[in-house]
């Protein structure tokens, strides 16, 4: 059974593509998204054999073996040509940054693309700022206690993201999630804390200049949601 934060990706997905789950683990979002009728095919792909059996054995329980096709791939490298979207999720930023740097050409062809990190979300918007793409969707998930970004955007120019829609993202800063309200709070807390710290054990500064930076964003961004 899938879970909320899988649910919640497979929403995103653009009817009729054909996706590509990047770490698919054991396949729970390919077989969501053919039952659900999203996709007409999904490709299953993972690095490690050892997940790859295992999604293979629930694509068969599943009876979507003609539908899901699984492949051992590194990133992107070996997903077939005919796949038009992608999901690389259910890792951190710097791993997802690391797949789409060594597949920049064919993401540039995709009519859609999303990543789910569970950190360094600023980091995977500055490189789609920096590519100049257009972020169309964001969504915040809390599953389990954990805390998750899921960010859709496709290869269309964009003019460069501000510092504040890298930091809250461009969608979400737009969005009346009680649920998002409640996620920045905390990181306000946590910087206040941090610089307190800091502060306190006259530890080395040169980071100060940006938390203070990201500080006054969220406060801002905070006053003005609770005066809507």
């Amino acid at each position: 059974m899938a879970n909320i934060r899988l649910t919640e990706i497979a929403k995103m997905v653009k009817k009729g593509v054909r996706a590509a789950d990047i770490g698919t683990d054991h396949a729970l979002l390919p077989i969501l998204l053919i039952q659900d009728h999203t996709c007409c095919k999904v490709y299953a792909c993972d690095i490690a054999s050892g997940p790859l059996q295992a999604a293979k054995e629930n694509i068969a329980k599943a009876g979507l073996s003609s539908r899901i096709e699984t492949i051992l791939s590194d990133g992107l490298q070996n997903v077939p040509e005919d796949a038009d979207a992608c999901i690389i999720a259910g890792m951190g930023g710097m791993n997802a940054l690391d797949i789409m740097n060594h597949a920049d050409g064919r993401i540039a062809c995709m009519k859609q693309i999303i990543i789910e990190v569970n950190r360094d979300t600023y980091k995977v918007r500055e490189w789609i700022s920096e590519h100049q793409y257009t972020i169309e969707d964001e969504i915040y998930i809390n599953d389990r206690r954990h805390d998750y970004t899921a960010i859709s955007f496709i290869p269309k120019e964009h003019s460069p993201y501000s510092r504040e829609e890298l930091l809250l993202g461009p969608i979400l800063i737009k969005k009346k999630d009680p649920a998002y309200l409640s996620y920045c709070l905390k990181q306000k807390k946590k910087i206040e804390k941090i610089l307190a710290d800091i502060c306190r054990l006259k530890a080395d500064q040169s980071s100060n200049d940006e938390l203070q930076c990201n500080l006054k964003i969220y406060k801002e961004f905070l006053k003005n949601k609770k005066n809507v």
